[in-house]
Order: structure tokens, then sequence, then C-alpha cells
């Protein structure tokens, strides 16, 4: 086989399956059920689980069965931005029969509503005024509880919220649950649960831009690195500006007097 043909191959593996899946009907995953079941209780909940498994649907659902029971919720996200995102979800999926509101650093819009989005560290705020009363607090990326800069918003966000109201935490990439579990039960006085997700819903593959050659797997069947992207980066160099990388001839270097150097361009 050529290799064009087989890179041809390799780039139709990497390739296969992605795409917009056929309709099917939505079934929660067992972890999803334990999750919202265990919020639902008013239980303080860590979620652990890959990003693309449906944690958002967990924080939606337990959102949903506290506002049927007439009591509010507040969904906090890192970033503004992401605020705003969240806030035009749950308007198109509660609206009109509840209230969404929105409360950022830039933004305050109907922050005595069922349900409001806010910033961590706004939430946080709203704590230190004693102002804040929602009975679930949906704290999303969790994990920046383990940045050196703003992990203290993320302490301080669960050292303060009332015992009495109910922690789903959400998170991809927590390494020591158990662990945060265990302070988060000390700090609050009442049980942490754990409930984790291992594997994977969408798989992770990855892919390289060769500017050339196209989309293409990194590595080849046996896990090396595909030859034509060690030749790309063997054969680059900076340009001008010292700061972005620019791609040589696709060949391997030829061997000097003094060792292997690059083709003259």
């Amino acid at each position: 086989m050529s290799r064009g043909h087989y890179l041809d191959e390799m780039r139709r593996k990497f390739l296969a399956g992605i795409g917009v899946p056929k309709p099917a009907p939505f079934v929660p995953d067992e972890f999803q059920k334990e999750a919202i079941s265990s919020v639902a209780n008013s239980v303080d909940t860590l979620v652990v689980a890959p990003t693309g498994s449906g944690k958002t649907f967990i924080a939606t659902e337990a959102i949903k069965a506290f506002m049927l029971l007439g009591l509010r919720a507040v969904y906090t996200t890192p970033l503004k931005a992401l605020s705003n995102t969240k806030y035009n979800e749950l308007k198109k999926m509660f609206e009109p029969q509840y209230k969404v509101g929105l409360l950022t650093g830039d933004r305050k819009i109907d922050t005595e509503a069922q349900v409001v989005v806010a910033t961590t560290e706004i939430y946080r705020n709203e704590l230190y005024k004693s102002s804040e009363r929602s009975s679930l607090v949906v704290l999303d990326e969790v994990h920046f509880i383990a940045d050196s800069q703003r992990g203290p918003v993320w302490e301080e966000s669960i050292i303060l919220t009332p015992s009495s109201s109910t922690l789903l935490m959400l998170s991809a990439s927590i390494s020591n649950a158990k662990e945060i579990a265990e302070w988060i039960e000390e700090v609050r006085g009442k049980p942490c649960r754990i409930i984790t997700k291992q594997d994977r819903s969408v798989e992770l593959r990855f892919g390289f831009l060769h500017p050339d050659l196209g989309v293409l797997p990194l590595t080849d069947d046996r896990g090396r690195i595909l030859k034509e992207v060690l030749h790309y980066y063997g054969s680059s160099d900076l340009d001008s500006t010292g700061m972005r990388l620019r791609g040589g001839k696709f060949s391997r270097p030829r061997k000097g007097k003094r060792g292997w150097r690059k083709k003259r361009r």
C-alpha cells in the first residue's frame, strides 16, 4: 500500500462515526438517575464525570424538582460568558412557567426569580451580604477550588452556603473527590455523596491538522506519532517575528558535514 493510500485509510478510521447521531429516545444514564435522586433528597452531591456525559441534565432536572416544590435555585459558573449562555438556555427551558434571572458583575435581571444564574464570585459576594436564600445551589466547574488564584471563591461559597441548602457540585476533572467530599462534610456538618462516571460517552481522539495533507490522526495503529507530523515539526522554525511557527519542506533533512541540517528553501 502506498503512503498516500495508507494516510487515506488512517484518516477514514480517524473520522469514522463523526456526525449527527440517529434520532433516538433519550434514556438517562444510571449515574444521572442516582445524582438526581441524591439531590432531590437534599443530600450534598459531588458529581465527577467526563465532558459530554450529561452533567447539565442532572442540574436542570434537580432545579426542576426544587421549583416544583416552590423552592428557589441558583446555578453558578466561573465565567460571565458562560453565565450568559446558561441564562439563555434555562430561559428557553423553564419560561414562561418559571422565571429565570441573571446575576453577574455586569448584568442584573430578575434577581428574585425562581432560578438565578450567577458567576461564582457574585454568588459568594451575596453570601457575605446574608441575602442569598436558595434551597439548591449548583456549583458548576467546581474543580476551580484547586486554582491557586480563584480557589478561595469556591471554598468560601461552600463554607458560607447555609447548611439548609443543598449543594450540587459538577466537575469533569477532579482527581481527589474523596478528599474534597470529606472537607465539605467537615465544614458543612452534613453528608456529601460522591457520584462518578469513569468511561467517556464521547470518544476522545487526538488529531493533527496538516497544512498540506489535511486532517490526520496524531498516531498510527501502533501508537507512534505519524512521521508526517514529526517531519513537519522537524523542518519548522520561527518566522521573522520570533513568535510564530513556520513549517518547512516536509521531507527528511539532509545530513551535512556537521550533522543533520534543513534543506535550503
